[in-house]
This record gives C-alpha cells, sequence and structure tokens, in this order.
C-alpha cells in the first residue's frame, strides 16, 4: 500500500492537521497537531517516538504533489537549515527562511514516517530526525523515489545512501481519522 494522500495542512479548530506515513507499511495516516501546544514539547525523551522526515531535494524529480509537505503548503522543513553537498543552495531563500544566505539547501518537500499502534514506535511526543540525502545517493536516484518505510530508510543508510540528523525538535500531535484532514481548510504559506 503506498502513501498517496493530498499534500498539506489544513486548519481544523484550534489545530492543524497533516498527512504522514505509516512507517511499517506505507499507508497514509494522519496527524493533528494543537496550536496552542507546547514547543518544543515537555514531555520525558523516554516518552517520545521518532519522526522520520525524509527530505527531497528540490531538483528531485518526484511529483511534489505526492509528498507529505511542500513549501508552499506547510510551515515546517521547507529548507534544510544547513548546506547539504548535492542539493540546490538556498541563496536568496536562506535568508527568506531566517539563515544566512547559502547556509541552507532547498526542498521539493518532505514526508512524515511514524509508528502507530501495534506495528511500531509511537507516542504523543514526536522527536524529528532528517533523512539527508548523500551525492551517491542523489547520484544514485535514490532521492526519485519516496521512502515511505523504515527498511526503505535502513537499505538508503546501509548503501550510503542517505543519513539521519537528530534535530532538537519534539512537539506533540496525535493520529486522527482521514475525515477531520478532509474537513479543515487547506492552508498555504
Amino acid at each position: 500500500m503506498s502513501a498517496y494522500a493530498q499534500s498539506g495542512q489544513t486548519a481544523f479548530g484550534r489545530a492543524t492537521v497533516e498527512p504522514a506515513v505509516n512507517a511499517a507499511d506505507g499507508s497514509t495516516v494522519y496527524l493533528l497537531t494543537p496550536s496552542k501546544a507546547p514547543f518544543p514539547s515537555m514531555s520525558n525523551p523516554r516518552a517520545a517516538a521518532p519522526l522520520y522526515l525524509p527530505a527531497y531535494p528540490s531538483n528531485s524529480t518526484i511529483n511534489p504533489a505526492t509528498l507529505n509537505c511542500q513549501p508552499h503548503n506547510c510551515d515546517h522543513v521547507n529548507v534544510l537549515p544547513f548546506p547539504a553537498p548535492g542539493y540546490p543552495n538556498g541563496g536568496a531563500a536562506c535568508v527568506q527562511f531566517g539563515y544566512p544566505a547559502n547556509q541552507c539547501a532547498l526542498l521539493i518537500g518532505h514526508d512524515h514516517l511514524i509508528g502507530v499502534p501495534h506495528t511500531g514506535d509511537f507516542n504523543v511526543a514526536w522527536s524529528v530526525i532528517l533523512v539527508v540525502f548523500t551525492p551517491e545517493g542523489l547520484a544514485a536516484g535514490a532521492a526519485n523515489h519516496r521512502t515511505l518505510t523504515l527498511v526503505d530508510i535502513a537499505t538508503l543508510v546501509t548503501k550510503g545512501w542517505a543519513y539521519e540528523v537528530s534535530t532538537p525538535i519534539t512537539f506533540n500531535c496525535s493520529i486522527v481519522p482521514a475525515t477531520v484532514y478532509y474537513k479543515g481548510t487547506p492552508l498555504s504559506f
């Protein structure tokens, strides 16, 4: 089963909802983030689960509409906050996102891979781990295919085609039914 949800965040009440990927099987799930939740999350680090975020460079051939988030429809991770070899350099776009010129890498978008109950590491607090493609992975075309499972991530890392970057970001969200996402108002940024 493949994750082909609508791309981007929607507003629902005092929260945002966005698509994500069940990291066990690649199916689509939806995450609701309360607007006033503490950020970063105040949870005990042992009570947080990983959220893997494959970051696709802007020169990827993936149809961006298939990704969970794109720079114009999500308010987060619109660029990598550091230069990454093989990713187009941000230049003026870096400044737009608050980084010094040339100190970011441009993205076409990203996905959110999470564990869900009964098949993965699940919690309400999520610690973000970026999955960044290496120059070797980019040359092999790895960024031209969606990374939809933990097995996919492990394969990329084992081959040297991607690496994981732990971030200090932990936030709260919960899984909700698709109807909550589709009843929300699409957002643009």
